[in-house]
């Protein structure tokens, strides 16, 4: 038994000191991208409001979309948010990138001011998701150092419970790792502050560590859907939401293509709970081709980011709805493996899960502090410091 315990130990030991500089990085860079969303948005708060004029009503979309490409020629807008509440600006994207904010009453356009913090908030996905390579030849190896830190984390976790429990359970020795020694010092603080944050973070850890599993390996990835008896499919990105697009129907030979403001308008009937609606803006047609349905990325109050957003496509000519592919008709295997990514961050339960999942995390440091500093004293110091 002791030599068992011993063995675990090592494995322990050695698997921190390994990934811990990993670990860290991952876990600093993760607190921070986990609110970028609540950032960007608070540093644009000012530009996203705007002043209802009394009875005044939205200019039309297309006359919105003419000023926008007048008088900003070099903003080739192809997708535009628009929000239910009615003193928020639209948003003007190319992509999903920066957005213009404009303005739907005036037509007055404001450019971003968190275009700096988003690309530094890039900078830190990308360490967080491939170590900081993000070359063409090395991201795939910043990929495998992260997911192998990943799988690391997890074997420390299950390690540090066992190493954990008391051989002899007695309060007195179980409180010693359970509560803070606020008289330790040296060695004994750390190893103090090694056991209290590592059984409280214990639990939320566990499930990063897997989770984080589940995103980096493409194994990993499988898990969900092989549970659930379903073909995985190759994509392991947003891709993987993609489903078979509707066709629009033969229009009458008078048939005429209708404004986005009509065109969306049985959409925000019968989801008169909407959040926002965001518009793809379609490529120019050729003469007497048939225009493809309009997509339309529907938002609805719920605190899933996945579960609140459905992709809809209406038919350009009469607004009727041909396809809505909400959350719940999703398979199971595509839920559960969905809920594994926003569990992950904590963004499946709103803002409160992210703070969560940030405290925990930040549980993660302590670990790793102490860790690497019992480690030195174990090998190059006296075991009493």
């Amino acid at each position: 038994m002791m030599l068992f315990r011993k063995i675990i130990f090592w494995i322990h030991l050695i698997s921190g000191l390994v990934a811990g500089i990993v670990v860290a990085v991952m876990s600093i860079t993760g607190i921070a991208i986990a609110f970028e969303e609540e950032i960007l948005d608070w540093i644009d708060r000012d530009l996203a409001r705007v002043e209802v004029p009394e009875n005044g009503e939205p200019m039309r979309l297309e006359e919105l979309i003419k000023r926008v490409r007048t008088e900003r020629p070099d903003f080739p807008a192809d997708y535009i948010i628009i929000p239910r509440n009615s003193r928020t600006a639209y948003q003007f994207m190319v992509g999903y990138g920066n957005p213009l904010y404009v303005d739907p009453y005036t037509g007055s356009m404001a450019e971003t001011k968190a275009e700096g913090a988003h690309d530094i908030i890039h900078v830190l996905e990308v360490l967080h998701r491939f170590f900081g390579l993000y070359g063409e030849n090395t991201w795939l190896i910043g990929r495998y150092i992260n997911g192998a830190a990943n799988l690391a984390f997890l074997l420390l976790c299950v390690t540090g419970l066992y190493i954990w429990i008391p051989r002899v359970a007695k309060w007195r020795i179980v409180k010693k790792s359970l509560l803070l020694d606020r008289k330790a010092t040296k060695r004994a603080r750390d190893w103090n502050w090694h056991n209290v944050f590592g059984i409280w973070s214990l639990p939320g850890l566990f499930i990063l560590s897997a989770t984080a599993v589940v995103i980096s390996y493409e194994w990993g990835h499988k898990v969900p859907f092989l549970l659930f008896g379903e073909e995985p499919p190759k994509s392991r990105n947003f891709g993987m939401m993609a489903v078979e697009p509707a066709r629009t129907p033969e229009p009458a030979a008078d048939a005429r293509l209708l404004p986005y403001n009509e065109a969306i308008q049985s959409t925000r009937i019968q989801y008169a709970d909407w959040v926002s609606i965001g518009i793809h803006l379609p490529e120019p047609l050729a003469e007497d081709e048939i225009a493809p349905p309009l997509k339309l990325d529907l938002v609805r109050p719920d605190y899933m980011p996945s579960r609140a957003w459905a992709p809809v496509e209406v038919d350009p000519y009469t607004g009727e709805i041909l396809q809505i592919v909400a959350f719940q008709d999703r398979s199971p295997g595509l839920r559960a493996r969905v809920w594994t990514r926003f569990i992950h961050t904590g963004a499946g339960f709103g803002i409160w899960g992210k703070i969560v999942a940030s405290v925990f995390t930040a549980g993660s440091l302590f670990l790793v502090y102490t860790g690497f500093a019992l480690s030195y004293r174990r090998f190059f110091g006296s075991r009493r410091r």
